[in-house]
């Protein structure tokens, strides 16, 4: 982001940005879909996302909604959604399959943004410009947490964009 690109593409005009995580070449095949409902919902940033079993091992989009109302639609990572949804009085039983639907209720996160170009520009100038939060996420071998399936490091994701956008553009952030 130091080069300016960002900035460079909002004032030439250009809207969109597709980020792409994976090696998935086909995702391609759903991006003028999802770049149609970005620009028909004026969204800042949107995530591809798939049908997902309950349980699943893949993050989750969901909308978290704070207790004044506050809400936000973002990933949760597989390993922190079902104790979060145990919590809530909605999703007792966790992340489970819904009867009528065969999958979750919370669809799987594919790692696939559209951004829109002077909301992310905004966000790399802000005061954060652009760093998400890093955390660590060890995978462990077995559910005593003893021992480490592989070596541990720090992480941090792109999918945690929506906090940085909420962050610079306020209540008006559309994610």
């Amino acid at each position: 982001h130091r080069s300016g690109l960002a900035e460079q593409w909002s004032s030439s005009g250009k809207k969109w940005a597709f980020f792409f995580q994976d090696t998935n070449p086909l995702v391609i095949h759903a991006l003028l879909p999802m770049l149609g409902v970005s620009v028909d919902r004026d969204y800042d940033m949107n995530s591809l996302c798939v049908p997902r079993r309950g349980g699943e091992a893949a993050g989750a989009i969901t909308t978290l909604t704070r207790e004044n109302g506050e809400s936000l639609t973002i990933n949760v990572e597989y390993n922190q959604l079902d104790p979060m949804l145990r919590e809530s009085p909605d999703f007792k039983d966790g992340d489970v399959d819904d009867p009528a639907t065969g999958y979750s209720a919370f669809p799987g996160n594919v790692n696939n943004l559209l951004v829109k170009i002077p909301s992310y520009a905004a966000v790399l100038a802000g005061p954060d410009q652009g760093v998400v939060d890093e955390f660590v996420n060890p995978k462990y071998k077995d559910d005593t947490r003893t021992t480490f399936k592989k070596p541990t490091r720090l992480e941090c994701m792109m999918q945690d964009l929506p906090l940085l956008l909420t962050k610079q553009l306020g209540s008006e952030a559309k994610v």
